[in-house]
């Protein structure tokens, strides 16, 4: 059936009605999908969004022979017509994919389909993008002028209904973290008690256990007093993200705190062969921080350091503390390790993201980032793959009331 120009106005008015109808997310997109494979008279039709943890284009859902077979394949970042499209903004036409500088065939020879043509518009709100509404194979022809305008139109209550539903998603998930939040602050007392008798335990038992000849419980020992110090590790990041704190400044030195840090990861250092390098502006004075606090943040990004440098030839990490004016300190957390992918580093600071996989907790990061913030200093990160990482931290040298000098964003 061919629709004319008032046919496609009246539904896309239809579809924007029936939007009101259901907030079922899956059902929308199926609904919407299936009238535009109808009313573009195409073979197939999907909505493509980015994987927030990989950065990659995944086939969220589509019509078509190949429907189901599509959700098995990703594309990397800028790959394709779907990936330079979500990259650039821009919408484009593609008529003739045999010549296209941007097609990629590793669709069509996982799929063995055979794309003709496409047409793909951006998924957006305002300048963020979401994803990509591709048509494929227009079965009249060649795709035009008219189609492009149309699935513009569509593509705009797509995007508003993807931005519907994340911002409902992001509400339940503060919702639950907001009443784990009130738990967790609500036990901390307790659970500092039990880590408290746990490692008081622990020193006991380490105190003495040079008397004990065995090597099993050796080695028993060390793995139930590495997961002592990983679940505490865990809570007191829980604790520090759960609530908000003003810190307890006191005069500290920096090169103390470090220097400390160093010896509790002394023995880690040794067994994967990494050499610390420090570079000290003298003189070193005392600044005003809390210094239990920083001690912990600076704990997540060294700790951070030593775990990328695992397994590394002629690993160095770099640690130094700068003084560029009187009014605030720097310090700088360098590894050579194997670096960040772009695509990931501003994904660094958010709750739950990790690059350690299953290793990692995804609250370290965050917390870094909040107690530095909470001494309205800031941190940034920069990396080269095959290169390594550096953490910038900038701190204000005095407590920053209302009137004293802030570092400027």
């Amino acid at each position: 059936m061919h629709y004319s120009k008032e046919d496609k106005l009246e539904k896309i008015v239809n579809l924007n009605s029936r939007m009101s109808l259901t907030n079922n997310l899956e059902e929308l997109l199926r609904i919407i999908l299936n009238e535009s494979e109808k009313l573009f008279e195409v073979e197939g039709t999907s909505i493509l969004l980015e994987d927030k943890m990989t950065g990659k284009l995944y086939f969220h859902i589509a019509t078509g022979e190949k429907k189901d077979f599509l959700k098995t394949i990703t594309m990397e970042p800028g790959e394709g017509v779907c990936g330079y499209v979500f990259q650039t903004g821009k919408s484009l036409i593609e008529n003739d994919t045999a010549n296209s500088p941007f097609f990629s065939v590793k669709v069509d020879r996982k799929s063995s389909f055979i794309t003709r043509n496409l047409l793909c518009v951006p998924l957006q709100i305002e300048d963020q993008i979401l994803g990509v509404f591709e048509l494929v194979n227009k079965i009249s022809g060649d795709f035009d002028q008219e189609d492009l305008d149309f699935l513009t139109a569509v593509a705009s209550q797509v995007s508003i209904t993807l931005e519907r539903a994340r911002l409902t998603q992001e509400k339940i998930q503060a919702e639950r973290l907001a009443t784990i939040g009130e738990t967790i602050t609500g036990l901390s007392h307790c659970i500092k008690n039990i880590l408290n008798g746990l490692q008081g335990g622990a020193y006991i038992i380490n105190k003495y256990l040079e008397d004990i000849k065995s090597e099993k419980i050796k080695l028993g020992w060390d793995i139930v007093n590495d997961n002592i110090k990983k679940i505490s590790s865990l809570t007191l990041d829980m604790l520090s993200y759960s609530k908000e704190r003003i810190p307890v400044y006191q005069k500290t030195s920096l090169q103390d705190i470090i220097d400390d840090i160093l010896r509790l990861l002394e023995k880690k250092l040794q067994e994967n062969n990494i050499k610390v390098e420090k570079k000290y502006d003298a003189p070193m004075n005392e600044i005003e921080i809390d210094p239990d606090s920083i001690y912990r943040a600076l704990l997540n990004l060294i700790t951070n350091a030593v775990d990328a440098l695992q397994d590394r030839e002629n690993a160095v990490i770099t640690i130094g503390i700068y003084f560029p004016d009187q009014d605030k300190v720097q310090l700088e957390i360098s590894d050579n390790g194997c670096g960040i992918p772009v695509e990931l580093l501003n994904k660094l600071f958010c709750k739950f993201f990790s690059t350690k996989g299953a290793k990692g907790t995804g609250l370290g990061l965050p917390v870094t980032k909040k107690i530095i913030e909470e001494h309205k200093g800031r941190i940034t990160v920069e990396s080269s793959i095959g290169k390594g990482t550096t953490f910038r931290i900038e701190l204000p040298r005095r407590k920053t009331d209302s009137g004293l000098t802030r570092i400027k964003k």
